[in-house]
């Protein structure tokens, strides 16, 4: 996606009677593609591309705060925007609080500003949840490596949810 249209998305979704500094912004998205099925696998060379093309349509936005998961395919999808921002990403522990977890460091620590949230195909929708989103779309444990989503949350507490597609389509 160039960056123009991302631009235009994200303005238009932060568009109406918020003023900017009440919007929280939460980028979302599940780690690039890894080599195997292991517990703690390497990204492969899709994913390393994915990872780069990440950090490209990203270049241009205040990111304030990168969380990812203990898992390298999370801390590696994030690299290069972390390198590129400059920002250290923040690690949470995973288990079954890991969406409350990231929540509740973004509504008390990141309201405002903009984040990057990278997780698994269940703490996406599952952080978007722990967000207020009521419905969150699923990810395809095998095939959906390419959504990204963005939450924005207003003075009035009721989040927006923006759904696209970045990357090459994963085979």
């Amino acid at each position: 996606m160039p960056m123009r249209l991302l631009a235009f998305v994200l303005s238009f979704a932060l568009s109406g009677s918020l003023a900017a500094d009440s919007l929280t912004t939460v980028i979302l998205v599940r780690h690039a593609e890894k080599v195997d099925a292991s517990a703690d696998p390497e990204l492969a060379a899709a994913g390393v591309e994915r990872s780069a093309e990440l950090a490209r349509i990203l270049a241009d936005v205040p990111l304030s705060a990168i969380y990812t998961t203990p898992f390298k395919r999370t801390r590696n999808t994030a690299a290069p925007i972390a390198a590129a921002c400059r920002i250290e990403a923040t690690v949470i522990a995973a288990g079954k609080t890991l969406a409350a977890d990231i929540a509740a460091k973004i509504l008390s620590e990141q309201k405002g500003k903009t984040v990057l949230v990278v997780g698994h195909s269940n703490t996406v929708p599952d952080t978007m949840r722990a967000l207020g989103v009521k419905s969150p779309p699923p990810i395809d444990d095998a095939t959906e490596f390419d959504r990204l989503f963005v939450v924005t949350i207003g003075g009035d507490g009721e989040p927006r949810l923006l759904s696209m597609r970045y990357g090459k389509k994963a085979p």
